[in-house]
């Protein structure tokens, strides 16, 4: 599929903003239409992930007595060079009044039990903690003046939006920070580094190592099964990307087991690449799986008509073995710890299902 080099590019920067933060538009808005044809794979639009049961699993977070239970067990390693480099953005000082324009990053406050000024509006259902919480807009749509009147001591946004999040704060003077919130290893980083800065390590640790107890038993359980080839897309019925293993879901079939295409066949570092049907013919992939906001099975459709039109539909091993299907964007279309065990499950028995 090709497409204008100017298309290309408007496309990748809203793909990066929306995997980034999601869609933090109300519902009817100018941003939020056009996540409809562009989806998430961090805090995707309409991702309502955190509602019903996860929402009270995240509440319980916040109980002080268990902010002091310290953790047991062994401590639970993550990139110390990557936490260093993270909290040198604070220059050793802890904020007294933060916000926040990514439901990643809102969730990991949650997680550690603190306190936000501010969150970001977002049609995905935010932890019930910061019901009454002011809304401060979107990462597209910040409103500074209400940010502003918070007179917040830091903004925490995604590191992969930085450069068009320093555009729109630096002229108004306001504090910004970035934390990484794409793959799984970089939530864990995140997480410790927040348990750092609040002096929180005890809950970060309780966190990471509650996730690493059910992470071992899911991972266990594929031990000595064969790996299969993964390729996973991303994206609407207009455009389509391969995800690379740092991304969230991308992460997760990593730590399965699973080869990614992108990475292993095309041999490509980077975390999205623009979709044509010959890079698929020549990864050939076991799996293919699609991570799509909106209508999933019309994104679907409209994916298989392209490879029948291409000739190419009798050559793929996952569709003579029945493995193309959508992901479940509840899962899949937003980076989450509290959703990560749910989401390991539904990936290991996709692709290692007979």
């Amino acid at each position: 599929m090709r497409i204008g080099s100017w298309k290309l590019y408007i496309f990748i920067i809203s793909l990066i903003l929306l995997v980034a933060c999601g869609n933090t538009e109300p519902a009817g808005s100018e941003a939020a239409a056009t996540n409809q044809q562009v989806v998430s794979g961090d805090d995707g639009a309409d991702n309502t992930v955190e509602a019903g049961k996860e929402t009270d699993n995240q509440d319980s977070s916040t109980d002080s007595t268990v902010d002091n239970k310290e953790p047991s067990g062994e401590q639970v390693a993550v990139d110390e060079a990557k936490v260093s480099e993270l909290l040198a953005q604070f220059g050793g000082k802890t904020p007294e009044t933060a916000v926040t324009l990514s439901v990643a990053i809102t969730e990991l406050y949650n997680a550690l039990g603190l306190e936000l000024a501010g969150v970001p509006s977002t049609q995905s259902q935010l932890p019930a903690a910061y019901d009454d919480v002011e809304r401060i807009g979107s990462s597209h749509q910040p409103d500074l003046e209400k940010i502003a009147a918070l007179q917040p001591d830091t903004i925490l946004s995604p590191a992969s939006i930085k450069e068009s999040i320093d555009k729109m704060f630096k002229p108004s003077g306001l504090p910004a920070a970035y934390l990484p919130v794409d793959s799984l290893d970089e939530l864990k980083a995140s997480t410790a580094t927040l348990g750092r800065l609040y002096g929180k390590e005890d809950k970060a640790q309780e966190v990471l190592q509650a996730f690493a107890k059910e992470e071992a038993q899911i991972l266990t359980a594929v031990e000595g099964k064969t790996a299969p080839k993964v390729m996973f897309l991303f994206g609407s019925t207009e455009y389509l990307m391969l995800m690379n293993e740092n991304t969230f879901a991308g992460s997760l079939a990593k730590n399965l087991g699973a080869s990614n295409v992108v990475a292993d066949t095309l041999k490509s570092s980077e975390t999205y690449v623009p979709f044509n049907m010959e890079s698929v013919v020549e990864a050939n992939p076991d799996v293919i799986l699609l991570v799509a906001h909106g209508d999933a099975d019309a994104v679907a459709k409209k994916f298989e008509e392209d490879v029948k039109k291409n000739g190419a539909w009798e050559k793929l091993q996952a569709f003579k073995n029945g493995k193309m299907q959508p992901l479940d964007y509840n899962l899949f279309g937003v980076a989450s710890l509290t959703k990560a065990p749910e989401a390991y499950k539904a990936l290991s028995s996709i692709l290692y299902s007979e």
